[in-house]
């Protein structure tokens, strides 16, 4: 910690700039594990305060089975990440386990604000916005953070092994990574969100698909 704060004072006293900021970008990036705990205590912290409401003696019937919901929806989001009361989260838990494992969970919960519940149906609102928006992050995206990456090895390599700094390097690397990582961080939820709708129109197809004629028994004369 002494050597990054001191090569970060020094950085600001040059007047680097670029060198400022790929050095807290790293810090963020290093230290961004050290926020989970607290998220997860918070959670916790939540359902203990219901659960523990729960025990009151003065709570009947409509309160207690209030509040009992309200602990189930606290559990579904200390597990899942995912906010959500009892009829659309049955809905989603139906799509999830009707996927058979090709619709991992993870995509739920980055598309949450894409999710609604309607007529007793789980719908996705994906305007055309946020289409254009997450073929721009997939398209521009990926190719911006897989050019920042080889930027970056082709700065270490002439600073670790030739001695010498390529004149732009890191102000390319800088722009690129964080335009990129930007651009497929804004496309995540849009992405799920368009996974998760065409779970639903395959399940939905699935189900209304007409079944097969039934094979007629053959018989046999003896």
């Amino acid at each position: 910690m002494g050597e990054f704060t001191q090569v970060l004072t020094e950085g600001l006293r040059d007047g680097n700039i670029s060198l400022v900021i790929i050095l807290m970008v790293f810090f963020v990036v290093l230290n961004a594990h050290k926020l989970y705990p607290l998220l997860v205590e918070r959670k916790r912290h939540r359902l203990k305060g219901v659960e523990a409401a729960l025990q009151s003696e003065y709570l009947q019937g409509l309160e207690r089975a209030c509040l009992k919901e309200q602990a189930a929806t606290e559990h579904f989001y200390a597990a899942t990440g995912i906010m959500m009361e009892k009829a659309p989260r049955e809905a989603l838990l139906r799509i999830y386990e009707g996927s058979g494992g090709r619709l991992p969970f993870v995509h739920f919960k980055r598309a949450v604000f894409h999710v609604g519940y309607e007529k007793g149906m789980l719908k996705i609102k994906l305007g055309h916005v946020e289409w254009l928006m997450m073929w721009v992050g997939l398209i521009t995206g990926l190719p911006l953070f897989a050019v920042s990456c080889g930027v970056l090895l082709w700065t270490l390599y002439m600073l670790l092994i030739l001695g010498s700094e390529p004149v732009g390097s890191w102000n390319t690397w800088l722009v690129s990574s964080l335009t990129g990582w930007a651009l497929v961080m804004s496309c995540r939820s849009a992405y799920s969100a368009n996974c998760i709708r065409k779970e639903i129109d395959r399940q939905a197809k699935a189900e209304s698909a007409p079944e097969g004629p039934a094979d007629e028994p053959t018989s046999t004369n003896v």
